[in-house]
């Protein structure tokens, strides 16, 4: 690098009046990559979609490259050879693509989250296994909290490569619960109850009455169902979906275990319920043996 600029200053000759016109290309290229990062800042928070962090890092990017701009102006006026110049930019720019080659992906993609707004703070996802709700929204990576506490930072380039499930969008998730009554029960006596008694927790009953609300009918598809998957003289196995809030996943179905037990007990059958399947099959087969 000393040899090529000692090379840059043999090879060029210029005068005090030289110097004086790159010092003032210079001054004068600094105030104008100031003014463009302003500039960029008001035009795009005013007819674009992007949020501050994606309104900045466009705003810095045209200020740097009326800077780079700037420069190669000054080493013109100073008589710097064409070539050289030239050279160093393009292997400068190599190795910067090369370094921040990830970065530019995830700032690229920051830039296209903000723009489309696929998800937005408060909004709770799932993405490659790793659920939660997102806390912060950043030019680089998006801060999940998770339901156990922790936070968890995403690259914002796993959010444009990836199948993401925006559960806000939904306003509600759909659960099961798995129930094996034993003996030979009467399942059109069975299946009423077993609908009464998920309809009586608050959870469940609340999200089938906004979603018959929004679709004006006294049916709703968010009503919880019964379905019979196994049926022998020993047994039956049903399962029963209903949907819930996300955020009230966990609980409603804890409460809709409790409620059919008791339920199905009440009306004087034994039974095993679950709201885990494999692992509810899983020791089924093993009771079995």
């Amino acid at each position: 690098m000393q040899e090529f600029v000692s090379g840059l200053v043999q090879n060029s000759s210029f005068g005090a009046w030289d110097v004086v016109l790159a010092v003032v290309v210079l001054v004068v290229g600094w105030f104008v990559s100031v003014w463009a990062r302003r500039g960029v800042v008001v035009a795009l928070a005013k007819w674009s979609g992007l949020g501050p962090s994606g309104t900045n890092l466009a705003a810095r990017l045209v200020r740097y490259s009326v800077l780079l701009l700037t420069i190669g102006i000054v080493l013109t006026v100073l008589g710097a050879p064409l070539q050289p110049v030239l050279a160093a930019v393009i292997i400068i720019s190599a190795v910067a693509f090369l370094a921040l080659r990830g970065i530019a992906a995830n700032f690229g993609a920051g830039l296209v989250i903000q723009a489309r707004r696929p998800v937005r703070i408060g909004d709770s996802i799932e993405v490659e296994g790793v659920a939660g709700r997102i806390v912060e929204l950043t030019g680089r990576s998006v801060l999940l909290a998770t339901s156990d506490g922790r936070t968890i930072r995403i690259p914002n380039t796993m959010l444009l490569e990836n199948p993401l499930w925006n559960a806000s969008e939904s306003g509600a998730v759909r659960s099961e619960v798995r129930a094996r009554l034993h003996g030979s029960p009467d399942l059109d006596r069975v299946c009423p109850v077993l609908l009464d008694a998920v309809a009586s927790v608050s959870s469940v009953a609340s999200v089938a009455s906004v979603a018959s609300v929004a679709s004006g009918s006294s049916v709703s598809s968010k009503d919880p169902e019964v379905f019979l998957h196994t049926i022998t003289p020993a047994w039956a196995d049903i399962t029963i979906r209903f949907w819930s809030a996300y955020d009230d996943r966990e609980a409603a179905r804890s409460s809709v275990v409790r409620a059919v037990a008791v339920a199905l007990g009440g009306a004087g059958l034994t039974c095993s319920v679950s709201s885990d399947g494999p692992r509810f099959l899983t020791a089924l087969v093993d009771a079995v043996d």
